[in-house]
């Protein structure tokens, strides 16, 4: 069990990473990967990512502890998004900091690459960057779309919660094995053991959700805003015949970068949900914008997509009853979307 002791400044520092961030992202999969208890889309995951491992990613799996600990300095704090920052600051971690996190957990008997990492050589972290930019690359990505998509649907039911409720409601609705009693945020694990009680203490709190852990982790740092990885909602599927019916509307394809803008996106983010290019991926959003089913804003060059009113109610329905006479173009959005 934990405990999360929140200060009045605190509640107002609650905040949620946009996107997965890929190292977390990482770190999840490879603890994911050892027998232990998954949700159903964690299961799925696994099934499908094993065929693809290597043993050159070996050295990202030798950090996770038998019990699941994951070392703090494998999920940095990172200015900048994407892998290549975060594996720069991963592979310049002081020795002695691997030392502290790693040592107590590591059997008497080390293999070539522990012993050289524990020592700060070039080789070892070198072979730990390649590992996870492997493992990201070839196994995450291709294997990771539904647990993208999970990461979107959860945050947008945590937008949903924070505008009806406020902070509280959100605490309140999180998960299951979660509950809020002012002024403390207590997760209930999977079994009897010790309770660990982190105090935020005006650094606020980073939820972050995630398909592949069936109990709450934290990560607890001095000076830097603790995080707390929660499971996402086991959300049921989507009824076919609604599908079916958004499909036969505006095309299987464009009903599919409907359903991947439940949480805004970029059209980078967009393709890669989807599984399209992103030349496609740009054709289909601008499709949908001059249909009035999505909004886009540019910020620092980047294109970012939102649904509208309109594209909510299509997707709550699945159909376009009560919604037709809005959409604009119909005929190009329905003519070349399959």
């Amino acid at each position: 069990m934990m405990r999360l002791h929140f200060t009045p400044a605190d509640l107002g520092r609650v905040t949620f990473p946009a996107e997965p961030e890929p190292l977390w992202e990482a770190a999840l999969a490879a603890r994911a990967l050892g027998a232990r208890p998954m949700p159903p889309a964690g299961r799925r995951w696994r099934r499908e990512a094993a065929p693809l491992l290597r043993p050159s990613m070996r050295p990202l799996f030798k950090l996770v502890s038998p019990t699941g600990r994951l070392p703090d300095f494998l999920t940095p704090e990172v200015p900048a998004p994407g892998l290549e920052p975060a594996l720069e600051i991963l592979m310049d971690t002081p020795a002695d900091v691997v030392q502290d996190q790693l040592g107590p957990y590591l059997p008497p008997e080390i293999d070539v690459f522990m012993r050289g990492l524990l020592a700060g050589t070039a080789e070892s972290r070198r072979a730990l960057g390649n590992a996870v930019r492997e493992f990201h690359d070839d196994v995450l990505v291709p294997s990771g779309v539904e647990l993208e998509r999970r990461y979107g649907a959860d945050l947008a039911l945590r937008s949903r919660a924070l505008l009806q409720g406020g902070v509280e409601g959100l605490l309140t609705t999180l998960h299951p094995d979660i509950e809020w009693t002012a002024p403390t945020l207590t997760t209930h694990g999977l079994g009897p053991g010790p309770t660990y009680d982190i105090h935020l203490e005006g650094r606020g709190l980073e939820l972050y959700p995630s398909s592949l852990t069936s109990e709450a982790l934290a990560l607890d740092v001095p000076g830097r805003r603790p995080v707390l990885i929660y499971p996402t909602l086991d959300l049921p599927p989507a009824d076919d015949q609604a599908v079916d019916a958004l499909s036969d509307l505006v095309g299987r394809t464009r009903a599919l970068v409907l359903r991947a803008l439940t949480t805004s996106a970029t059209t980078t983010q967009l393709a890669r949900r989807t599984g399209i290019s992103l030349a496609s991926a740009s054709e289909h959003a601008r499709v949908l914008r001059n249909a009035g089913l999505l909004t886009t804003h540019r910020t620092a060059g980047t294109a970012h997509h939102s649904l509208t009113p309109t594209a909510h109610r299509l997707l709550t329905t699945g159909h376009p009853r009560g919604t037709l006479g809005q959409i604009k173009n119909l005929k190009d959005i329905s003519g070349t979307g399959r």
